[in-house]
């Protein structure tokens, strides 16, 4: 009996790309949910939309959590981009996104407790 080697199709590159579209989905349910829009969306008026860049951010981390200068090129994807209703931009901005986190986070951090206490006192109310 004579084996030959099974040999596969050659594949052939196209400029189809696997975009991630359950995280992005699941971020932005609890962000609306937990209502970080009001939260985050008080510290930035001009530019690009904190809450995308966020919305972005988070769903980054919970795929690929790599770098924010990889973060930058993942979220600038075309189909990433019209998901979160963004323009293209340059990875700095997300820098400048994280260090105006930090200069207000006790602010924020205070906000978000307050979030999830009422939402907490909320649902636990539904339940009796």
């Amino acid at each position: 009996m004579y084996i030959t080697k099974q040999r596969a199709f050659p594949t052939i590159p196209n400029k189809n790309i696997c975009v991630p579209i359950g995280p992005i989905l699941a971020v932005q349910y609890f962000y609306e949910k937990l209502n970080f829009c009001d939260i985050f969306g008080k510290h930035k008026s001009k530019g690009l939309d904190l809450n995308s860049l966020l919305i972005g951010l988070l769903s980054y981390k919970l795929t690929e959590n790599f770098s924010i200068k990889e973060a930058g090129k993942w979220l600038n994807q075309k189909e990433i981009l019209d998901i979160l209703h963004l323009e293209s931009f340059h990875e700095r901005v997300l820098y400048r996104t994280l260090e105006l986190l930090g200069r207000n986070k006790e602010e924020i951090l205070s906000d978000i407790l307050d979030s999830l206490f009422l939402f907490m006192i909320l649902k636990r109310r539904m339940q009796i």
